[in-house]
């Protein structure tokens, strides 16, 4: 509360003649005030006021408003909290270049993790890849969620990693067209390997399998037709039973590893939708191939 004033006032009849503060100079006060020596002090709250012939009245006060409350300083974006999944993944990753890997890096997204980068030749990429996939199932947020660890390095002068369209699909929305894109880039120049004359898949496509699983995971929300298609050699009724059982393997390979089912149709081509109908190496090569699509779900 302020403190009230003390002035020093000087009256003729009922009009107010003239304030001085209190303590100052008899030739500070109003002229009209020392005329009469009428001086006295009187303690005033802040406002208006007019002499009654008695006493001061108050004419009109003006509340005095409450401070403004100090505005809260606008936070730096360097302090803004960085979600949850940001912060132990970003911890992790700063983890690498201590283990030998300064290359490596972390993408997550729900139940898949990605790990990415440039690797000096083919040694170090295997080397880092065993190395990220022991610290995330050290780490305690791995049990919580992580269920697929995806290849996603690359090798200078050499493969890019089959995970790389997947690890761009894990920083942004799962959308049908990125969905889609992610399939293609992934299958780009290259083939899901079976054991010959089988519906069983190679182990040298285990980790093109695992990225492809890792998109069917993220796009889910999304129909994704797997299409398998064979070359023209043997008979239809033969092309058209292992395609449809080669469609089926894969994705019993990705609901086995939390895909929904049903999402996925298996389909089995045969030899029905050949790209080249040459009859040589190279056109039964593009032939026998497996395409995912992605559509609305009804």
């Amino acid at each position: 509360m302020r403190p009230e004033r003390l002035l020093a006032v000087g009256m003729a009849g009922a009009a107010l003649l003239g304030m001085a503060a209190c303590g100052s100079t008899k030739e500070e006060a109003p002229a009209e005030a020392a005329a009469t020596g009428s001086v006295q002090c009187v303690p005033l709250a802040e406002g208006q006021y007019y002499w009654d012939g008695i006493a001061f009245v108050v004419a009109s006060s003006r509340p005095v408003p409450a401070p403004a409350p100090e505005p809260e300083p606008d936070m730096d974006v360097a302090d803004q909290p960085e979600p949850v999944a940001t912060t132990w993944v970003t911890a992790l990753e700063r983890t690498f270049p201590d283990a030998g890997y300064p290359w490596m890096g972390l993408h997550v997204n729900g139940p898949v993790a990605v790990l990415t980068g440039l690797a000096p030749d083919p040694a170090a990429k295997e080397q880092g890849f065993a190395a990220g996939q022991a610290a995330l199932e050290d780490n305690p947020e791995y049990a919580s969620g992580i269920t697929l660890v995806v290849d996603g390095i690359s090798v200078e002068d050499g493969d890019r990693g089959v995970g790389e369209a997947l690890a761009q699909l894990a920083d942004g929305e799962p959308s049908l067209r990125r969905c889609q894109t992610a399939f293609d880039m992934t299958m780009q120049d290259r083939s899901i390997l079976f054991q010959s004359n089988l519906a069983i898949v190679s182990a040298t496509s285990h980790r093109l399998l695992d990225a492809l699983t890792g998109v069917a995971l993220l796009c889910d929300s999304h129909a994704i037709e797997i299409g398998a298609h064979t070359d023209s050699r043997g008979s239809n009724e033969y092309n058209e039973v292992i395609s449809q059982q080669r469609s089926d393997a894969v994705r019993d390979y990705m609901t086995e590893r939390g895909v929904d089912a049903a999402a996925l149709t298996p389909v089995g081509y045969g030899e029905s939708r050949p790209i080249d109908r040459a009859e040589n190496y190279d056109a039964w090569a593009k032939n026998r191939r497996m395409e995912f699509k992605v559509s609305e779900r009804q």
